[in-house]
């Protein structure tokens, strides 16, 4: 299910004001017991990219607040692209993006994007220049609310998990946000390829 149009109807006036969750279906938990030993962490202003090995199943993506997690996953090849962007993209990065991707041969691509917090809007941009630069499918949007995430990607199948990094649930408000925007600010970085 091709979620862009859903996207696009809801990304109008102040929609940042409040959590916009559109993907198809709840997004399960993982523990870091279970990904222990099989991943690689993903951190601010930083683009990886790998294809499926039982060595690196996962990438985790831990503290995710005013930055914006985005993922390209192809179905054919189990191939992964994940950055964790903090500033807007340089048209450069967007061309190196655009370049690792177009690699593929007839890519099916699924896109991610998860991240930010309520009204802060930086990455907004890269959302659009991705839905026109490159054709693929959006498997997801969880953008805003007043949240921490912690992500776990299994690059077996391009799905995206809950971590738990104490290995259970969390308690009520636990993973409200304790970050300050102009904190966050002091951390903007062009994206780097590793």
């Amino acid at each position: 299910m091709d979620l862009w149009s859903a996207y696009k109807a809801k990304a109008v006036g102040a929609f940042a004001a409040s959590q916009l969750l559109l993907n198809t279906g709840d997004r399960k938990h993982t523990s870091m017991h279970m990904v222990e030993g099989k991943y690689r962490e993903l951190e601010e202003s930083k683009a990886i990219n790998q294809t499926y090995r039982d060595d690196r199943r996962y990438i985790i993506a831990k503290d995710i607040n005013f930055d914006l997690l985005f993922t390209a996953y192809d179905i054919n090849t189990r191939y992964i692209f994940a950055a964790r962007v903090t500033k807007e993209p340089t048209k450069a990065d967007l061309a190196r993006i655009y370049s690792l991707l177009r690699r593929l041969r007839t890519p099916n691509l699924e896109f991610r994007f998860i991240g930010l917090q309520n009204n802060y809007k930086v990455s907004l941009k890269f959302i659009d220049n991705v839905h026109k630069g490159m054709p693929g499918m959006l498997a997801e949007v969880d953008l805003f609310g007043a949240n921490t995430r912690h992500i776990a990607i299994d690059t077996k199948t391009g799905m995206p998990y809950d971590l738990l990094l104490e290995n259970r649930i969390y308690r009520p408000g636990e993973l409200t946000c304790q970050n300050t925007a102009d904190a966050f600010k002091t951390r903007l970085q062009k994206l780097t390829f590793i």
